[in-house]
């Protein structure tokens, strides 16, 4: 029951089961419509976006829209990233990481850092903003990293080598990490902090490094101890579940360095070295999970 100035907490479900509704909707009657899914999801949310622009009487709705824009974004995004990231890496072909590593890795970082130089540059000299070298150059660490999602949603309806997709997400799960390490060490020069171009170097370094690092580690502990658990499809689940939190604690928590990138690295590691005794034995249980 609603108070004056007051939203009733459940009026929350309100939005995730119009989002639910939306999702079901497109995917049923709009699947002739040659736009990929999650494109015309983005649609959907910008126009839900736009309505409440405009006057209109749908007070519950726009409350409960209140709720979660009211809600910690930290907090939002602290759940759904760690699996999101591990998820995606784990959902990887063994085989196809052994034989792409270098291109996604070429593609991933030096790519990467090609395009936030030149993303920099054009925002130092064109936009009309009078921005410093450090805050353009943030600005392109912002947007260096592409979504592949629309892309490989209309690479797989057309049939495209597994190859290809392959590439495409593996490079963009790490491309975001490796971005992501670039904008953290730029942040804190941007803020004020006294560092020179040697301690940003440094400091981007210990992010991706100690983040990969620990990564591996609980990626090879975690792949060990699920080859010592037999026919338990739920623990070996939860296992790796809880794992990929633990991961993100470690690295972002404990150690100061990239969390997304232990956690991207924990599943690259657990796909490629432990995908022989792991996903053979529990292949289905744990790719209908994680996806």
């Amino acid at each position: 029951m609603e108070e004056a100035g007051h939203v009733a907490p459940t009026l929350a479900l309100l939005f995730v089961l119009t989002c639910i509704l939306i999702g079901i909707a497109t995917q049923y009657f709009l699947s002739f419509v040659p736009v990929p899914y999650t494109a015309l999801l983005f649609v959907f949310g910008l126009g839900i976006g736009l309505f409440q622009a405009v006057p209109h009487n749908a007070d519950a709705f726009t409350d409960t829209l209140k709720l979660w824009m009211g809600m910690d974004p930290h907090l939002l995004l602290l759940i759904f990233l760690p699996t999101i990231g591990f998820s995606k890496a784990i959902g990887q072909e063994p085989h196809l990481l052994r034989k792409n590593w270098g291109q996604i890795l070429t593609l991933a970082w030096p790519g990467v850092v090609v395009s936030f130089l030149l993303i920099g540059v054009f925002a130092k000299y064109f936009l009309p903003y009078n921005w410093t070298w450090p805050q353009a150059l943030l600005f392109g660490a912002m947007l260096a990293a592409t979504d592949p999602v629309p892309v490989t949603a209309v690479l797989r309806k057309v049939g495209a080598s597994p190859k290809l997709l392959n590439v495409i997400d593996g490079e963009s799960l790490i491309n975001e990490e490796s971005a992501l390490v670039i904008f953290l060490a730029l942040q804190q020069f941007v803020e004020g902090q006294p560092l020179d171009a040697g301690q940003v170097v440094l400091k981007i370094l210990h992010l991706a490094l100690v983040g990969s690092a620990i990564g591996l580690g609980f990626g090879l502990g975690t792949s060990f101890w699920l080859a010592w658990i037999f026919n338990d499809p739920c623990l070996e689940v939860v296992l790796t579940f809880g794992s990929a939190y633990a991961c993100y604690f470690v690295a972002e928590d404990l150690a100061g360095a990239a969390g997304l990138l232990a956690v991207v690295v924990m599943g690259f590691s657990m796909s490629v070295l432990g995908g022989r005794q792991i996903m053979n034995r529990i292949k289905t249980e744990m790719h209908t999970f994680w996806e």
